[in-house]
This record gives structure tokens, sequence and C-alpha cells, in this order.
């Protein structure tokens, strides 16, 4: 493997053009810049060189490729609270139809766990699976869910009398995205919602301003995208993402409206925002990408036979070091339990943890020889990482053991947070 460089765009293309087959039209090596952060971009070469037909310059070709962000999680913190935790966004991740079914991506994964758990402070991984049968077997767990919700024009929404006393005090407006201006309100909206809401991903700070960059030639009909935010109190307190494209049919106005995203730090700036999404001109459907079903705009617009929800698998997670992961988040409830962990690909993890957790719901954990409680694989404790998934329903998936009498339901109620963790954004 090798250190990725500016220079070597041209090769990276073809071998993400070649990879994907999602040509940007138009679109430059150039172009890819933002798109990277090349201080975790890795690459596999060809040894040989290059095959007949192929370009022949300077540099081998690529076999392979996988870069990183420098991103957070939400989860759920002692004290009924919540806590952010680094997060290493793995991303990018190729390989050439030509170096398939040779152990490339085995060795990329390898190399990617090993650079987070020498390099950085992060205790965890995090990733958007392309295909859900991948990463599972390199300790990834299917730790977050998508729902997209789809919702008529002027559907009515019905909170509780306390969150409708409350959207009066909410302000929103409309602007366009990708200026300076906008970008930097965006960000900014994105960090505040993203530390109150379980199960967040936020973007780097350093990408802040490449994540929305425009290409009129690949969005065809569909207008820039906008950012809808909401103010309370004079702050910043939501934003949504959202994107039309006009349509009609027998002269009468059938547009759409696309939410990537939409976050709000309280529940009357939800609904102000969901709101004027609901009342753009010229529209007939509004999609939300990015919801759970906890989400409140599910239940405020009568439940799933209103919304049409569909259900995506989101966040992957990947414990990379177990003590500083387990201790880094909070727990629902005491536990004193002796974890026999299994980690092919990480060794550093394998062994018995004993994992003590507080009234508060403060945990630490420390080697120990005692006898296990558990037999639990290190997919299982990072699908359960964010707090969504019960580890005693992950059971049959992951193969968890239980050693003593009722000490996996006393894991999983420790892990469990009381609600779902929101949908992670893409990355």
């Amino acid at each position: 493997m090798v250190d990725l460089t500016r220079d070597d765009l041209p090769r990276i293309k073809e071998l993400e053009d070649t990879v994907w087959f999602e040509v940007q039209p138009g679109g430059t090596p150039e172009d890819l810049e933002g798109d990277l952060d090349f201080a975790h971009a890795r690459g596999a070469e060809r040894p040989e060189g290059p095959l007949p037909g192929e370009q022949v310059t300077s540099a081998a070709p690529l076999v392979g490729i996988y870069s990183a962000f420098d991103m957070t999680l939400t989860v759920p913190g002692p004290a009924d609270g919540l806590a952010v935790v680094p997060m290493t966004g793995l991303t990018w991740v190729g390989v050439h139809p030509d170096a398939r079914r040779k152990g490339l991506l085995t060795q990329m994964i390898r190399d990617h766990l090993r650079r987070v758990h020498d390099g950085t402070e992060c205790a965890i991984s995090g990733l958007h699976a392309s295909e859900a049968g991948i990463y599972g077997r390199f300790g990834y767990g299917h730790a977050t869910t998508e729902v997209k919700l789809e919702l008529g024009r002027g559907t009515t929404l019905t909170p509780s009398p306390d969150v409708e006393a409350a959207v009066g005090g909410v302000q929103t407006h409309v602007v366009t995205l990708p200026t300076a201006d906008g970008l930097a309100a965006l960000h900014q909206a994105h960090l505040a919602c993203a530390a109150t809401t379980l199960g967040a991903v936020t973007r780097p700070d350093s990408k802040a301003d490449q994540w929305y960059r425009d290409f009129p030639k690949s969005r065809g009909s569909k207008e820039p995208r906008r950012l809808l935010l909401a103010r309370r109190d004079g702050a910043i307190s939501g934003y949504a993402v959202f994107r039309r494209e006009s349509k009609w049919q027998d002269a009468t106005p059938q547009g759409t409206v696309d939410v990537s995203e939409l976050g709000a730090v309280d529940l009357p700036s939800l609904l102000a925002l969901a709101r004027r999404l609901l009342d753009l001109d010229l529209t007939s459907k509004v999609t939300f990408w990015g919801r759970s079903m906890d989400d409140p705009l599910l239940w405020w617009a009568g439940g799933p036979r209103s919304a049409n929800p569909r259900v995506y698998d989101s966040l992957w997670v990947r414990i990379v070091d177990l003590p500083h992961a387990l201790t880094g988040r909070g727990y629902s409830a005491p536990c004193d339990l002796v974890l026999d962990v299994t980690d092919e690909l990480c060794p550093w993890n394998a062994g018995r943890w004993r994992l003590r957790v507080d009234a508060r719901g403060a945990a630490s954990c420390e080697r120990s020889d005692d006898p296990p409680d558990l037999t639990v694989p290190v997919a299982a404790l990072g699908a359960a990482y964010p707090g969504g998934r019960s580890l005693v329903s992950l059971a049959p998936l992951h193969g968890i053991t239980q050693i003593r009498a009722g000490a996996l339901r006393e894991l999983s109620r420790a892990f469990r947070a009381d609600s779902e963790p929101a949908a992670s954004i893409d990355f």
C-alpha cells in the first residue's frame, strides 16, 4: 500500500471510473481533490505495471484504493445524556475488476484498521456499505438504519400541544448552496444538530466547503441545492438541505422535493422546517431521507401508512480499540461482566475483558483472567454501539454465546438507548 497525493488524481480517477462506472459528466481528475482526504488516502499499485492496451505513465496503475474522513459519532452518554466520540469514516473503497478475489480488499481493510489503531485517537471506524454482504466479515456491524419517508404536499402534521404552542417562535428562510456564507451556516447548523441527535455523524470541518459543490451537467433538470434554516430566539436551531425538480402533467404542477438532510436541536424547529418543506409551491411530493422509525415526523404524519417508509442499512460500525470504545460511551443500566471477545483482524481486541458500568452509566473496561460470562464477536459490539440494536436480537445473527445465565440480557439492557439512533449522513 502507498500513500496517495494530489499528483495521483489522474490514476485515481481512472480507477474510480472503472470500479464505480458513475462517470461525472464533464468531470476532471481535479474535481476529485475535494472528495478525498489525502492524510488518509491509500492505494495498491499493480506491481507489473501497465498491461497491453493501457496508457503508459510514470506511475504504476492503481488496482485498489481507500480513504477516510475524521468524523464524530453521537452515542449514548452517562447519566442519560449523549456523548460525541471520534470516528474514522472509511470511504472510497474500490478494487479494480482485474484484482478481485485475490485478497486485496482484506489487505486494504487490515491496513486501514492498523493505521487507525496506531496513529489516531479514534476507537471506532464507520462506513456505508455499497453491498450489505461485504463488511461483516471484517468485523463491521450494521449499527443504524435509514428510513425514507414520502409525504404528499400539504400533509397535516399533528404534534403534541406543547410543540404546537412553541412552533410559532421559529422563523425559517431559504439560502442557495454552495455560496460561502450558505455553507458556513450549514456547517454550523450541522454540528449543533448532530450533538443533540443520537446516531448522528459529523462531516469534517476541512471538507465543509466541498461537500455540496454543484455540477450543473450532473443535476440535469433539477435545481441547485437549497438550504432551509430555522432560527429560534435568534440562534440557528435547525436546517434542511433540499432540491426540487420541476414536473408538469396535464397543465398541473407535479414537482418533487428531495430532502437529503433534515436536522433540528428541538422539536418545534423540526416541525417548522417540515411544514415549510411540505408547503412549497408547484410541488406534489416530498421525500425525506435519513430518518428513523422513531422519527417524530413519521408519527406526526399519522404513521407508516401515511408516509410509505422504506428501510435501508445506514452506518456500519467497527470497534478498533475495544477498551477506549467501550469506555467512550455511556450505558442505560449497571452491569459487571467478563466478555470473551473474538476479533480476527484486530488481535489486540481479542480475549477477556471485564466491563463494569456504575449507576450513572459510566464504564471501565480492563483485561481479565476471570471466567467469561459471554463470548461476543466484535461485529456484534459494533452493531450495538450507537444504542439502537439489541444484543439479544443480534445473538442469532452473530453467534453470541451466553455462558452465565442472564448475562446476555444484562449486557443488552446496558447497551440499549431509549430511542433509535438517526441515520448517518452519506460519506
